[in-house]
């Protein structure tokens, strides 16, 4: 598979905090496919340490992970100014205000339009 865009050079890893295996498969193998340098998380834990040991460029968020919230993971990113999606199976609402600027894809959703606010809110940055 190849993305119809060429991305700038991404300085950094992407993040992909997700606790369906499968679907933390698909996203790493077809985001790597399309140029990134992913880092896989199924945990909050592994999200956090993954956070403390490599720069990372900007994310994907699972929401509900490891019965609870990634709400922790968003809001050190947010800190550190990078940038997140979120992917997830529950409502947008669920998410509290402050991470609200960020995409929000319901699953299903489709992957190049996934790619596209990834690219987006790299380029973006995190509101201040």
């Amino acid at each position: 598979m190849t993305y119809p865009r060429a991305f700038p050079a991404v300085q950094g890893s992407i993040l992909v905090l997700e606790d369906d295996n499968d679907l933390a498969s698909l996203l790493r193998d077809v985001l790597t496919m399309t140029g990134y340098d992913v880092r896989l998380a199924r945990t909050i834990i592994d999200a956090a340490r993954a956070l403390e040991q490599v720069s990372i460029a900007a994310a994907v968020l699972d929401w509900h992970v490891d019965r609870s919230t990634a709400e922790e993971i968003a809001t050190s990113l947010r800190d550190l100014h990078v940038p997140y999606v979120f992917a997830s199976g529950t409502d947008q609402s669920a998410v509290p205000h402050e991470h609200r600027w960020a995409p929000f894809f319901p699953k299903p959703f489709p992957i190049t339009a996934l790619i596209d606010a990834l690219e987006a809110v790299r380029c973006n940055g995190v509101p201040r």
